[in-house]
């Protein structure tokens, strides 16, 4: 027995939770987290599946799913500073450039699969002499608003579709332009 009083470190719980959530087969994740769905992803071409197949190992507590994936529904209104990063190398105005090279790539697809999108994204990169964060951080940003997302700009624009992507990727376009 100690005198000193007992610590309880919340850190340590989210965490340990965040083990627990990782255990958990995919269906019983994708069964728990559909509660928390509900009233934030309201668009029916949206396969809460894969959301949740892209959640499960990034999530820590199920009370933060909804603001981790209101974006899916409507693009929140975001600073045109979330394309600076500092270890993408990205800023504003070489993001504007990244936007308007992928956007063509992007409306070139036909089959719009997680691979497809992938594959001609690092194309691009290659084909520019880029590293990879140049071109898919601000993909990542115009296509959900957010600093922290529950995975890259490959599964966001999966799991967006194509016409959403391409209009969100366009918004973007037109707000660092202005």
């Amino acid at each position: 027995i100690s005198k000193s009083p007992a610590i309880f470190d919340e850190k340590k719980l989210a965490w340990l939770n965040g083990e627990y959530i990782r255990e958990l087969s995919p269906e019983k994740f994708h069964e728990m987290a559909l509660p928390f769905y509900n009233g934030v992803i309201t668009n029916p071409a949206i396969n809460l599946k894969d959301v949740s197949e892209l959640l499960q190992p990034r999530c820590e507590k199920l009370s933060d799913i909804p603001e981790q994936v209101d974006f899916f529904d409507k693009l929140p209104e975001y600073d045109n500073e979330l394309y600076t990063h500092k270890k993408m190398k990205t800023n504003p105005e070489n993001s504007l450039e990244a936007l308007n090279a992928a956007l063509p790539v992007l409306e070139a697809i036909d089959d719009w699969t997680k691979e497809n999108i992938h594959d001609e994204l690092i194309a691009l990169v290659e084909r520019l002499e880029l590293k990879n964060g140049r071109i898919l951080w601000p993909v990542r940003v115009a296509v959900s608003g957010k600093a922290f997302t529950p995975g890259g700009g490959v599964e966001l624009a999966y799991i967006l579709g194509k016409d959403e992507t391409i209009a969100r990727i366009k918004k973007g376009i037109e707000q660092l332009s202005a």
